[in-house]
């Protein structure tokens, strides 16, 4: 899709490898400026550099100033470039290219993003999580908390950096001068929580629960863990029904919340149950049940997953290991294992003149996808939040509900008791802005005219039901391109279209478990931790970034193109790293608590007015400057622990003594002090109130949204900051609309009459309130 683009990856950090790896495998020739000698890497590191970089090419600079002079035909060349922004050297080097390519696309990826009220504080991914709420989900009981057991922000960031290219190319495209593109990782990793700073602003709705372990979720079998799911209604009665536990019958287990608020007395009466059966059986059992059960895989076991090996999820690197293919596949897909370049490789390369770029007439850089027009049938929060990021884009994406089949994820958080309650959902709400609104049934001749009537004139159709939803009805790729040749048809299924367990219900919960992620994630020897929603969002991301690609060559050449991510292809890309080594070497990667490989102390640490707090010592610089912040305490300044290996060795005694030190002082102070001698800390947050946050607000990522319902909210708009989107607002052309909004505004643009769109509500075709409930003091949109 991106086969005319040229990226230059510019910086060492996980995220610029990352977003660099999306570009490549999406096409995009993409090219590695190194400027020094890379390290020796032992044989994990090298599998994973391999994993990173196949496929890239290789330019060696003598500095990051020299880019132009020792590549000048690169940069001639080059379209684009991702890099580390938290090094001003490189940023300002990287800017310095427009002297020679005018219109380069720069996207930096930094903490807390290029400007705002933290750019230059301290921070690692370990700091960075406890920030911004993920930490908190996990459940420890009396235990500190612990961060989830992978780098998921950075992966996040990645992803984030990678629709920056792409968004960028699209404003380039439609007549921007030259374009930045602005990430910051912080803000990437709060939008992988599930909407907790909505759920603190909304009324008639339930509280946001933290620590947020699903009940069921990882459950205790025969021989091993297995990830249990009951999140809606139907699928809590069908578990009950499963496991015949008569206790599970008291009403007030109904709720998840509720349940959630009871895992103590609720998870011995599940566990009973499971415990008297294998893993293997309880997933047959939930197959026939419809219940989303799935092994608990570890980072050895995970390639032998029924959904990957029939699906050639991993496959064999030539150096001895496997590693994830990409997670998004394409129709004709050509994608193949590329080398790992050596260092300096392609410095003699003629790269040739770059393609001439046709700047659209009458395009705007600010809404670069406007004209364009988006069919989303998504549901819960994967497929709405791609279509969701399409509109913030200028896209226009119609929501396609029907009055028997609503998103359920309007019924997710707000009070039974709340009027007009399908409107009070923070997680739809939050999911679903820029969009309209109409309903339609798919399984009723006229509701299916109208989806067809709208197939005809979208550019995008994007569904993440399971497979047999949309074949059923008639629209999968082959009846969509009977109504328009053209169109770009996104699939998000759980477990892939093909497989033996593609007919399977699936969720992120599921995705977590099935990654190898919930086994990395917890205590040595405590049980494997489930961390919240995450695969969602990502999955979300991946997904816009293919779908920008995908729209961007159909904006340029007209061809439309059939695109499948899987949520259990998207989740192995976050846990490739242990599942490589573990391919090699036949060892599990185990769950480590809050230590980390070449770190000491990192911990959670209880401060004297019970705020937790994050500290990573990262180098020995910190470790110095920590030593400061005590006063020069004993326990820092010991000989045996000014090195990194002599902290490794004492790890548990250092914690011991950091534990100590903490809970003597106040949080807010002692974080200030720490960030004042660039020591890398940070408050534990649960995500509430993460849309006033000084970085968040500073940077005018939180913006107003005035709904019908629920009237004004602050959202937390895109991660990725584009230059050629300078007013805020455009990134949220508009709240979530209410059930059915526009179905007038729709239908009359499809051709049907107004006296045909008011004989379709009359008879229930089509509607204003899911399953026909009762609307509140408020005039339903069809009264004329």
């Amino acid at each position: 899709m991106l086969d005319d683009v040229t990226v230059l990856e510019v910086g060492d950090r996980l995220s610029t490898s990352f977003a660099g790896k999306m570009l490549r495998d999406a096409g995009a020739t993409v090219v590695r400026v190194e400027v020094h000698a890379r390290p020796e890497l032992d044989a994990a590191d090298r599998d994973f550099a391999a994993f990173l970089h196949g496929g890239k090419h290789s330019v060696l600079a003598r500095s990051v100033q020299d880019i132009s002079s020792d590549v000048p035909g690169l940069v001639c060349r080059a379209d684009a470039v991702v890099c580390d922004g938290n090094d001003p050297e490189i940023l300002a080097a990287v800017r310095a290219l427009r002297e020679q390519q005018p219109d380069l696309i720069v996207v930096s990826i930094s903490d807390y993003g290029l400007n705002g009220a933290s750019p230059s504080v301290p921070a690692t991914e370990f700091t960075l999580q406890a920030e911004c709420g993920l930490t908190a989900v996990h459940p420890t009981g009396d235990r500190p908390p612990v961060y989830a057991g992978i780098d998921l922000g950075e992966y996040t960031a990645g992803l984030n950096a990678a629709i920056g290219i792409v968004g960028g190319l699209l404003a380039t495209e439609a007549g921007a001068p030259a374009v930045d593109a602005d990430v910051s990782q912080f803000e990437s990793m709060v939008g992988v929580l599930q909407i907790p700073w909505v759920f603190s602003q909304h009324g008639h709705h339930s509280a946001y629960t933290w620590p947020q372990a699903a009940v069921p979720g990882i459950e205790k079998a025969k021989d091993g863990w297995a990830c249990v799911v009951a999140v809606t209604p139907q699928q809590w009665i069908d578990f009950k029904a499963l496991v015949n536990v008569p206790e599970l019958e008291d009403p007030r287990f109904a709720e998840l919340v509720d349940r959630q608020a009871m895992t103590a007395e609720i998870t011995p009466l599940i566990r009973s149950f499971t415990e008297q059966y294998t893993v293997a059986e309880l997933v047959e059992m939930g197959a026939r049940a419809r219940v989303p059960i799935v092994p608990v895989a570890t980072s050895t076991t995970v390639p032998e997953l029924p959904p990957y090996t029939t699906r050639g999820t991993f496959v064999p690197h030539p150096d001895g290991f496997l590693q994830p293919r990409p997670a998004f596949r394409l129709e004709d897909d050509t994608w193949r294992i590329g080398e790992l370049a050596e260092p300096g490789r392609d410095n003699d390369v003629d790269w040739g003149s770059r393609p001439e770029r046709v700047v659209r007439a009458d395009a705007d850089p600010a809404r670069p996808l406007a004209g364009v027009r988006v069919l989303d049938f998504g549901s819960f929060q994967a497929g709405p939040l791609v279509t969701r990021n399409l509109s913030s884009y200028g896209a226009d994406v119609i929501k396609v509900e029907s009055v028997n089949r609503p998103d359920l994820m309007r019924f997710g958080g707000p009070l039974p008791t709340a009027p007009d309650l399908w409107e009070r959902g923070a997680s739809f709400t939050a999911t679903n802005w820029g969009k309209r609104s109409v309903t339609a049934d798919l399984k009723d001749p006229e509701g299916h005219e109208i989806v067809e009537r709208l197939v005809a004139v979208s550019d995008l159709v994007l569904e993440n039901f399971s497979p047999r939803v949309m074949e059923k009805a008639g629209f999968d790729v082959d009846g969509i391109r009977r109504l328009q040749p053209d169109a770009i048809v996104m699939r998000l299924p759980a477990w892939g279209l093909t497989g033996p367990w593609k007919d399977l219900p699936g969720f992120t919960y599921s995705a977590d478990a099935t990654s190898g992620l919930s086994d990395m994630t917890g205590y040595p020897d405590g049980e494997p931790l489930l961390t919240s929603t995450a695969y969602d969002p990502i999955a979300a991301d991946m997904s816009t970034f293919v779908a920008l690609a995908a729209l961007r060559r159909k904006i340029s050449t007209g061809r439309g193109a059939a695109v499948e991510v899987s949520l259990c292809d998207v989740a192995p890309q976050t846990t490739a790293q242990a599942v490589i080594s573990s391919s090699r070497s036949g060892e599990r990667i185990e769950r480590r608590g809050n230590n980390a490989p070449g770190i000491s102390p990192q911990g959670m640490y209880l401060a004297s007015d019970g705020a937790w707090v994050a500290v990573s010592i990262a180098t020995d610089e910190n470790w110095r400057a920590l030593a400061d912040v005590t006063g020069g305490a004993p326990w820092v300044t010991a000989t045996s622990r000014v090195d990194l290996t002599g902290r490794l060795a004492d790890r548990d005694s250092i914690d011991a003594d950091l534990c100590a030190f903490v809970g003597g002082r106040q949080s807010g102070e002692l974080v200030a002090h720490l960030h004042s001698v660039g020591v890398p800390a940070a408050i534990m947050q649960s995500g509430m109130q993460a849309h006033q946050h000084p970085a968040v607000v500073a940077r005018g990522r939180s913006v107003e949204v005035v709904h019908l319902v629920n009237g004004s909210k602050q959202h937390l708009a895109s991660p990725v900051r584009l230059s050629s989107q300078p007013d805020a607002a455009l990134a949220i052309p508009r709240p979530s609309p209410i059930f059915g909004e526009h179905n007038i505004e729709v239908l009359l643009e499809l051709g049907y009459t107004n006296e045909e769109v008011q004989r379709l509500y009359k008879e229930g075709k089509i509607g204003n309130s899911p399953f026909g409930l009762p609307i509140g003091d408020r005039s339903p949109v069809h009264v004329q």
